[in-house]
């Protein structure tokens, strides 16, 4: 035993002892860990281990907790330590404890698993880069906690360097943000496992990242885990590393690098991925911000050039570089003019955007007037019906394209490619696709439609629905007020139920009217569709033989990607068997064999529609005849030995024989139509009497409901006959239906509804039911309805905003809609054009009041009287002495002596002696251009304001909120405004100009980014005064930013029609050209001075003086740069402006 006089010298004892007084589950892990350490430890080491804990917990008041921690994980860390370094171990904890017991307790929790994975020699440095993070705060603390926490998993994928890395970025991180560094943290540890053996490379990434922009880490760990897991391991280092580069030399944005790179790496074929890299990295070191540009671009670049073809076109983008950074910016974004032509002149894609003119001509020669080309995205977005973004196709009024072509290796035939399907388009609409007329008569078939079942019936059902429709009002209902606007108040709203007795509602089209006769509507307009895009190929070979080549060529190649017939069940083969005669083949055609005979009738109705004098409503009526064959053959799956071959050349001569004979016995038909449609009422008749037969009846498979629509012919495009008939009606009637005495009557919400319901074009993909199918119905419906008022006049109003927003940094733009335009805009770093780079949309200003201008004209009228005077002083000076003629009014005095002086001294004098008055018209035209800018909202005691405030922020909601306020502003004031001055200027100037008789418009601009520059004419040039212009004159407001180039230039090219002599563009402004991303501080402030000067250079190129009048204190800091040689002025007063812009004008065109 121990004598007490030993016990109170033993370590063990004395630990136990003074222990007692902790909390008890000091003791009791101590007591635990010291039976399993006595005998695997030397006494005197475990005395030094009990006397270390002991130290531990008289620390502070909580460090018992860590002394609890250290007996805990004891007897794991002693199983892998020596016992020098397990001491060595737990003195480090005890170190840790003097700057924190909670650093202690988190170090002792995570040794036990760390020591699995940690070498003995790097347990200081450790605990050392753990510590690093703690700095006395409790966040400080949290933070070094998680990372010792951390460690054990961390060390499963970095090793131990590479951790003691990752702790010193989140010690630099740490130091601007706890919080960024422990979500760092806790991305690094989802992060490393998917990286390994690039953990090194991308750490190096993060930490310059972090140097330069703190912030950044999040989202450069976010868009790691996004994209380096999804590229070859082989591909991440050299990824990383390009992005390290870039940042070192000054980019921002690595995180984008690596997502661009990521996705630009995978789409490009795995055999030329380490030479894109290879590609990037040589770009990077000549001008680094062009590297990530092109890895932007390449996916593009390669739909329209091969890998090889993109060497070439990169290396002349080094070669650009090399004197210019910008430059090559701009041409691996593709804006600049070289870059898109030496892509052109290596690709063999043809781009629509790059072609929409020579076709909009192509389409000009073929009928006669002017039809829009669109891309087909366009009208799928709209969401009104067509779904298909890359299929052509036309809703009558406007062909709809693939935006790019490139299905050939030559660019000729590409272009081919356009001019054959704009011209089966132009076939739709030239030969009356959608001109169908119910009760107009076919040419050459037997008219039957008019006697199938229901076809009176939905006569007098559309009849009566109008006339109850012409007769009562819903807002509800009603497409807009225009359409109401007729109909009396008082009136009932229409009932939901049109018409009692056949249960339908009126139809929208002749087209609804037709296809409602069929029972099985797909199948319908699947015959349909085959035999009219037969007849409009027709056309095309009889009168377009200048394309016959290549549209033969086409259908040859349409003809290869069609399916196997003999893949195909019964039905839908005799489907293919028309497609693919109405596509010329000659060869022999796999049918069914027990239906070989049907397939001969069908040959027959194909045949006959190709005929000359075939109209759609023998389309019409060939649609009834094979529906009435095809609707008796079962769709059931046959085997290969079930077909056997039809020559369709053959069965030629067969035809000729009986030309005139029908495929259909039409009395036959007639009676099959009337058993069909008996078949259905009889059903719904049951269903009437006994539910549960109508459960069975609905249960029960219709015939065709197992029936699928053939492929799409590629350069046929998406077919939507009754939709497009629709549109087209709309577009010709503005939004309504014309009653049969001529009245405008509206369409409603529920006629369009039950057709689009009905319409088996719609194609509805109703994959949540019955509800997700009425939701997209009621999507498109709505949509259909801003379509219809965006298409009446009437319906645009003077609503100014901006409707897009398009990032300055994207690329060139494209002009889909009326009266927009491009122009290019200059970019002085660059020294070069960007292609079509802003947008500028046309529109004439809205009607106000006369009122203003008589008021003005009458508060200034001593100011008229003298405007008038002076610019009647004109006048007289389009009256020139001619002098030295050999005819004339009277003598020339000075001609005459100079002939005696002559005569004396033996010279033969000049017979030219007289002088008279000759006329010199005048033959001017000028063009105002006033700034529109939210700034002339200001009074003009404000202006004295410096007009750099512009102050707008760049966040487009941000922006509205801005422009409300400044809008809100200009309202409370009761005193004038600068716009108020320029319309009180423009005013005096017109009354005097019409009594000059020069040719003048008047034109305002405004607008919020390159994509919506909005050009408002008040007054075109060769527009005559009206009552409308005092009109347009009041309404003159201000509204958005101030980007002077497109504006310029668009006023610039209205100027260059006019047939005057003397041509001048006279800008009125308030202050420095200035919009987003056009007029920022620094650099940007330039950049749009330049491209507003090279503007006006462009307009003295064509002829054209330009002057500007700017009311902006300030103007002299940049009219030198902008004006330099151009003569501008800058009022001191605005107040003086309606006085001074009369002089100026006579001064100018005088």
């Amino acid at each position: 035993m121990t004598s007490p006089e030993n016990s109170k010298t033993n370590p063990i004892q004395v630990t136990r002892e003074e222990l007692s007084s902790f909390p008890a589950p000091v003791l009791d892990r101590y007591e635990a860990s010291l039976s399993k350490l006595t005998g695997r430890l030397a006494e005197q080491t475990c005395n030094l281990w009990a006397t270390e804990g002991l130290e531990i917990a008289r620390k502070t008041v909580r460090s018992w907790e860590a002394a609890a921690e250290f007996f805990d994980a004891s007897v794991a860390v002693q199983r892998q330590l020596p016992s020098g370094q397990f001491l060595k171990w737990a003195k480090t904890g005890t170190s840790l404890c003097d700057d924190s017991p909670s650093l202690a307790v988190a170090y002792f929790k995570s040794s036990p698993k760390a020591m699995l994975r940690l070498r003995p020699r790097y347990i200081d440095d450790w605990a050392n880069v753990c510590r690093g993070l703690y700095r006395g705060t409790w966040k400080s603390s949290a933070l070094a906690c998680r990372l010792f926490e951390s460690t054990p998993e961390l060390l499963e994928t970095l090793t131990f360097e590479e951790f003691c890395h990752f702790g010193e970025f989140l010690e630099v991180l740490s130091r601007r943000s706890y919080d960024q560094a422990g979500d760092s943290l806790a991305a690094g540890i989802e992060l490393f496992p998917k990286i390994s053996g690039d953990v090194d490379q991308f750490i190096n990434l993060v930490n310059v990242v972090a140097e330069k922009s703190w912030r950044e880490t999040t989202v450069l760990f976010d868009a790691a885990t996004a994209a380096l897991v999804e590229i070859a391991t082989t591909h991440r280092a050299p990824l990383i590393s390009l992005a390290r580069r870039l940042v070192i030399t000054g980019g921002n944005d690595a995180a984008g690098v690596l997502r661009d790179g990521a996705n630009t790496v995978n789409k490009v074929p795995s055999d030329s991925r380490d030479r894109l890299l290879e590609m990037t990295d040589s770009i990077a070191a000549v001008a680094a911000p062009a590297a990530p540009e092109f890895l932007k671009v390449v996916p593009d670049v390669l739909e329209r050039v091969t890998f090889e073809q993109m060497a070439q076109w990169q290396a002349e983008g080094i070669r650009i570089a090399r004197d210019n950074d910008e430059a090559a910016v701009s041409y691996f974004r593709l804006e600049s003019p070289a870059s898109q032509e030496m892509l052109d002149s290596l690709s063999s894609s043809v781009e629509l955007a790059r072609v929409r003119e020579v076709i909009q001509m192509y389409c000009l020669a073929l009928t006669g007037h002017m039809i829009e080309i669109q891309a087909a995205q366009a009208l799928a977005d709209k969401n009104i019906g067509w779904f298909q973004g890359e299929l052509p196709t036309t809703e009558g009024t406007t062909i709809y394209m693939p935006t790019v072509i490139n299905r050939y290796t030559s660019k000729d035939k590409n272009f081919g490619f356009f001019k054959v399907i704009s011209t089966h388009q132009i076939g739709h609409i030239e030969f009356g696709s959608f001109a169908f007329d119910f009760d107009v008569p076919s040419l050459i078939f037997e008219d039957l439609r008019q006697r199938l079942p229901g076809a009176k019936e939905l006569q007098t059902a559309k009849a009566k629905a109008k006339a109850e429709t012409a007769m009562r009002h819903s807002e509800e209902n009603c497409l807009g007020d225009k359409s109401c606007a007729n109909i009396e108040e008082g009136q009932q709203p229409i009932s939901k139920d049109i018409s009692e007795e056949s249960g339908k509602p009126g139809f929208l089209t002749d087209m609804s009217r037709f296809f409602d006769l069929f029972q099985e509507r797909r199948l319908a307009l699947d015959i349909f569709t085959v035999l009219e895009s037969s007849r409009i190929d027709g056309y095309v070979a009889d009168l377009y033989p200048g394309v016959l080549v290549m549209y033969n060529m086409v259908r040859g190649a349409a003809l290869e990607s069609r399916p196997d017939v003999t893949d195909l069940p019964a039905r839908e083969a005799l489907v293919e068997f028309m497609i693919r005669v109405s596509l010329g083949q000659v060869d022999s055609i796999f049918v069914p064999s027990e239906h070989k005979e049907t397939a001969k009738k069908l040959l027959r109705l194909v045949r006959q529609i190709t005929s000359s004098e075939a109209i759609v409503g023998d389309t019409a009526e060939a649609t009834i005849r094979a529906y009435s064959i095809l609707i008796e053959v079962k769709n059931e799956e046959l085997d290969d030995d079930d077909f056997e071959q039809l020559n369709p050349e053959e069965e030629e001569e067969d035809f000729e024989s009986d030309e005139d004979q029908d495929v259909v016995d039409p009395e036959e038909l007639i009676q099959q139509f009337m058993g069909m449609a008996g078949t259905a009422g009889d059903g719904e008749a049951d269903a009437d009497q006994d539910g549960a037969e109508s459960e069975d009846i609905e249960s029960e498979e219709l015939p065709g409901d197992d029936y699928s629509s053939p492929q799409e012919v590629d350069y046929r495009g998406e077919f939507k006959p009754e939709l497009s008939q629709l549109l087209s009606q709309m577009q010709m009637m503005d939004g309504g239906e014309l009653s049969e005495s001529g009245e405008m009557e509206p369409i409603t919400q529920e006629q369009l509804e039950e057709m689009m319901k009905n319409a088996p074009e719609m194609e509805m993909e109703q994959t949540e039911g019955e509800e997700g199918g009425d939701q997209q119905v009621s999507e498109m419906i709505e949509n259909l309805m801003k379509e219809l008022q965006k298409r009446d006049p009437e319906n645009q109003q003077f609503q100014p905003g901006p409707s897009q927003h398009i990032d300055e940094d994207g690329g060139p733009l494209t002009a889909t809609e009326p009266d927009t335009y491009t122009y290019p805009e200059w970019d002085f770093r660059a020294n070069e054009y960007k292609p079509n780079w802003c947008m500028v949309h046309e529109k004439t200003m809205a009607d106000g009041e006369p009122h203003f201008f008589r008021e003005t004209l009458a508060d200034n009228a001593g100011l008229v009287a003298q405007i008038k005077r002076q610019f009647e002083l004109v006048i007289p000076e389009m009256y020139r002495k001619q002098k030295r003629l050999e005819d004339g009014e009277e003598h020339d005095l000075d001609a005459v002596l100079e002939a005696l002086i002559d005569l004396r001294v033996g010279v033969s004098p000049d017979e030219k002696l007289f002088w008279r008055r000759n006329k010199n018209e005048r033959s001017v035209a000028v063009a105002f251009l006033l700034d529109l800018s939210a700034s002339t909202a200001e009074a003009i005691d404000d202006a004295k304001k410096p007009s750099d405030d512009w102050g707008a922020p760049e966040d487009p909601v941000e922006y509205m909120v801005w422009l409300r306020s400044r809008r809100s502003e200009g309202l409370r004031r009761t005193y004038k405004r600068i716009v108020d001055v320029e319309k009180e200027g423009i005013t005096l100037l017109v009354n005097s100009l019409e009594t000059l008789g020069d040719d003048y418009g008047i034109y305002g601009f405004s607008g919020y980014g390159r994509e919506n520059v909005e050009f408002y004419t008040i007054k075109d040039i060769d527009e005559n005064f009206s009552e409308l212009v005092p009109r347009r004159i009041d309404r003159i407001a201000p509204l958005h930013a101030t980007r002077m180039g497109p504006a310029i230039r668009h006023t610039t090219a209205k100027l260059a029609e006019a047939e005057a002599r003397s041509r001048f563009l006279f800008l009125i402004s308030d202050g420095r050209p200035q919009d987003r991303g056009y007029s920022r501080e620094g650099v940007e402030k330039e950049y749009a001075v330049h491209d507003t000067r090279q503007s006006l250079i462009e307009a003295r190129q064509l002829g054209i003086t330009p002057f500007c009048l700017t009311v902006d204190k300030a103007g002299h800091d940049y009219m030198k740069t902008m004006m330099d040689d151009f003569s501008y002025e800058v009022l001191p007063d605005v107040s003086l402006l309606p006085k001074r812009l009369p002089q100026l004008y006579r001064n100018l065109t005088t």
